[in-house]
């Protein structure tokens, strides 16, 4: 593994901050040390002026307190290079380096070409002109070389500390941020990880917005674990319609051809025997018999094994034929069922296979009537919209779980214990396949499920049904 981010971010940013850090720290102590050089040669000048001006004696008590107000040793010394006074104790007589010295008129600088040792001392020497106190009097002038060192550390030792501790605060605040970034990104590639074994859950960044460039990753993120989620339930949506196509077709064939037989046989025992044509029991067993194969009609059509030509249709008139089919259900499951609304002084026209459709709005009847229960109500109605008209099937159950509200009109999704999940399915399918849609909500204790599908418009033909 190569570089992490944090070290990417921390190096480059903590060398470029180490080296401009110690130049301008090591600048400013350079200047910080020549200034107090220059503030000690001043110094020196200043007094020297100060007596050459007063005409003092170079008398040991003159030399003494030059050297408590300037720091350095004073010697005056004859033309011919014989000590007269010093301020250095045990100083008989002067080195051949001190006589030999060219004089001066000032101090200039203290430096290496003007150093020597005395008594195991180092110090920088300066001869100045003679004053004029005696003849050929010299003023020699040597300043320890620890003291200039001690200035200049002095001098440097601020700006030192001040640059170290700004390089220590930069590098620890740099190390927060670059910490901060790689454990954000860290997160990411936890989440990306999480996303790759196949959790499309999004981490919600609620209502705050985005603070920067890695929030708004985040929130792409989340909306592609959302795509994602949206795009796997698709799928598995079409990998269930196909599968419940294909069940359905068998199922349906096998099943229809049973009822086929069945209704022929009561129909045909109603022609030898006269005397039972009335039989009410005969007349809703080929009712029942007929609500079924409607109910295997819806499956054959998600299956596409067979479609009928649509035609103009009249919804009341549909509901009619649906509230007739489902009479003796509700008479047995003790179920109020109700017609809401009123017809229309026009007819309510739509566009539609009618057996299909009319096996879809029997399923979702069928189902409001169980989930209604003994003493329970369902109520059909129509209504008008602008562009749909829309069935309206409502039942005052208790309806469908909340952990199955997302997915009721997916196939093999059922809250019943044996049930099998088809008929809000096949509903959906039919819907769709007429240009409409099936939606449902839960208001005021009551379950409706709404049709809507598009109105006939005008100018359409067919023979209405």
């Amino acid at each position: 593994m190569g570089w992490s981010i944090r070290s990417q971010i921390l190096i480059p940013l903590v060398g470029i901050q180490v080296v401009a850090v110690m130049a301008a720290t090591l600048a400013t102590a350079s200047l910080a040390a020549r200034r107090s050089e220059r503030e000690i040669i001043t110094r020196l000048n200043d007094v020297l002026e100060t007596v050459g001006r007063g005409g003092f004696p170079h008398t040991p008590a003159v030399l003494s307190k030059m050297r408590k107000l300037s720091g350095a040793h004073f010697l005056t010394t004859t033309a011919a290079g014989r000590l007269v006074e010093s301020t250095l104790p045990g100083l008989r007589e002067l080195p051949v380096s001190l006589v030999s010295l060219p004089p001066q008129g000032r101090v200039e600088a203290l430096d290496e070409r003007s150093a020597l040792e005395l008594e195991g001392t180092r110090y920088f020497a300066v001869r100045l002109d003679s004053s004029g106190e005696g003849e050929g009097e010299s003023v020699l002038i040597v300043y320890p070389e620890t003291s200039i060192q001690q200035a200049r550390r002095e001098a440097a030792t601020t700006p030192l500390l001040l640059g170290t501790a700004a390089l220590g605060l930069m590098a620890v605040v740099t190390g927060l941020i670059a910490h901060r970034i790689s454990r954000r990104i860290r997160r990411m590639r936890a989440r990306v990880a999480r996303i790759a074994a196949g959790d499309f859950q999004e981490a919600a960044m609620g209502l705050r917005p985005p603070r920067d460039e890695v929030d708004d990753l985040a929130a792409s993120i989340d909306r592609m674990c959302l795509d994602l989620r949206e795009m796997r339930r698709g799928i598995e949506q079409t990998e269930r319609a196909r599968l419940l196509a294909g069940m359905a077709a068998g199922f349906a064939h096998q099943f229809r051809n049973s009822l086929t037989g069945a209704r022929m046989s009561l129909q045909l025992s109603q022609r030898r025997r006269p005397e039972h044509a009335a039989d009410p029991s005969i007349q809703v067993a080929l009712r029942q018999l007929e609500m079924a194969e409607e109910q295997l009609k819806g499956l054959l059509a998600m299956g596409r094994v067979e479609e009928s030509p649509a035609a103009a249709c009249d919804l009341d008139r549909l509901l009619d034929e649906v509230e007739a089919y489902v009479e003796p259900s509700c008479r047995h499951a003790r179920v109020d069922l109700r017609r809401g609304g009123s017809r229309a002084e026009r007819p309510r026209l739509i566009l539609a296979d009618h057996s299909n459709l009319r096996g879809a709005i029997l399923n979702l009847t069928l189902n409001a009537i169980e989930a209604a229960g003994p003493g329970g109500w369902v109520r059909l109605e129509s209504r008008d919209g602008d562009r749909e008209i829309a069935v309206l099937v409502s039942d005052g159950g208790p309806g469908p779980p909340p952990a199955l509200a997302d997915r009721l009109c997916e196939p093999f999704v059922t809250s019943k214990p044996e049930g099998v999940g088809l008929g809000l399915a096949v509903s959906s399918r039919v819907a769709a396949s007429h240009g409409g849609r099936l939606s449902w909500s839960r208001e005021h204790g009551e379950t409706h499920f709404r049709m809507s599908l598009p109105r006939l418009a005008q100018g359409e033909s067919g023979a209405s049904r």
